[in-house]
């Protein structure tokens, strides 16, 4: 078996592809530092750990973000649910603690 020639042109947006990949794991990691904040703020003030309301808002803006940069709004909303869901998860573990 040859193994073939990837074009620099590839590996240059290969190379892009990771350095966002990076940036995108930043970003989660640091939003989920300040979810943290609000799950420790949530049990401390006794507040429920889910807000359905602000995330029904939270996620109708999205679709909205998601649409006008045509990106797959279906896609998103189950991404940012997934996150929600983990960010719950994490509030209820500080709720337990208190």
């Amino acid at each position: 078996m040859q193994s073939q020639q990837v074009p620099d042109e590839l590996l240059n947006l290969r190379t892009q592809i990771d350095r966002i990949d990076e940036e995108m794991l930043d970003l989660l990691a640091e939003r989920f530092r300040v979810t943290a904040k609000v799950g420790e703020l949530k049990a401390k003030n006794g507040l429920e750990s889910v807000d359905p309301v602000r995330e029904h808002e939270k996620l109708e803006r999205l679709r909205t973000l998601a649409e006008a940069r045509s990106v797959n709004s279906e896609f998103i909303l189950d991404l940012f649910q997934a996150i929600f869901d983990e960010v719950v998860k994490n509030h209820r573990a500080y709720l337990e603690k208190a």
